[in-house]
């Protein structure tokens, strides 16, 4: 645990690849990440420059309901701004969480509306 009170050594960089932006999720993602990390990732969605997010969820340990609160709202954030968004990589732990929340169901349909415009 860390001082907060939170898993120890989870993380959340954003990253920028030409017009690609990262979202690289590691360690136990709870309030403590949302917290500290998040609040980087809401400006950088608003680049006019941006074609796509990716994120990368592999080294995810540990996701709790305030860690899929970042994923949610970043799902549905890029899709209000018509992006496409890509999970490139998911940890079975984030896998099962998505599975069985209805969360990537919910997403591949908010990406299939957002073609639809």
């Amino acid at each position: 645990m860390d001082a907060r009170g939170g898993a120890a050594g989870g993380r959340l960089d954003v990253r920028r690849d030409g017009p690609v932006l990262r979202v690289v999720l590691g360690g136990a993602v709870d309030l403590v990440v949302r917290e500290r990390d998040a609040p980087a990732l809401w400006p950088a969605l608003d680049d006019a420059g941006l074609s796509a997010v990716e994120v990368d969820a592999g080294a995810v340990t540990f996701l709790d309901s305030t860690g899929m609160s970042v994923l949610v709202r970043l799902a549905r954030d890029v899709a209000e701004r018509g992006l496409p968004l890509r999970l490139v990589a998911v940890s079975p732990r984030v896998e099962e969480l998505l599975e069985h929340t209805g969360v990537r169901e919910w997403m591949a349909t908010i990406d299939g509306e957002r073609g639809a415009r």
